[in-house]
């Protein structure tokens, strides 16, 4: 699916260099483990419709769709039973990994100010 924004792949590109994302050399290997898990987790997301009561409690129809909503929504798929369960477990812990690893850089990298 494409959308009218793609900021990040544009940020992505920027960052690395690349114009095809798939190798993400740049990338730490923690990053790199965040953005795969993560795109398992979008592709799950983007392989079912969800039910309506679900598109509009979550305004799945907007553009402007966000993480908060692709996770409440494939929460919901978990809790139907109508769908395979998709696993949070990879994505938590490669993010956790990547926290770990960022958390004592917060002044060096500029994510807080002294």
């Amino acid at each position: 699916m494409r959308f009218e924004s793609d900021f990040m792949v544009e940020y992505l590109t920027n960052l690395t260099g690349l114009e095809d994302l798939s190798g993400l050399d740049a990338l730490s290997p923690e990053a790199r483990s965040v953005y795969e898990a993560g795109k398992i987790l979008w592709q799950a997301y983007f392989a079912h419709t969800d039910v309506r009561t679900v598109r509009d409690e979550l305004k799945l129809n907007r553009a402007d769709v966000g993480w908060y909503q692709v996770r409440k929504a494939l929460q919901a798929r978990n809790a139907s039973g109508d769908f395979i369960p998709v696993s949070f477990k990879p994505f938590e812990e490669a993010y956790k990994a990547l926290t770990e690893k960022l958390q004592p850089m917060v002044y060096e990298l500029g994510f807080l100010k002294v």
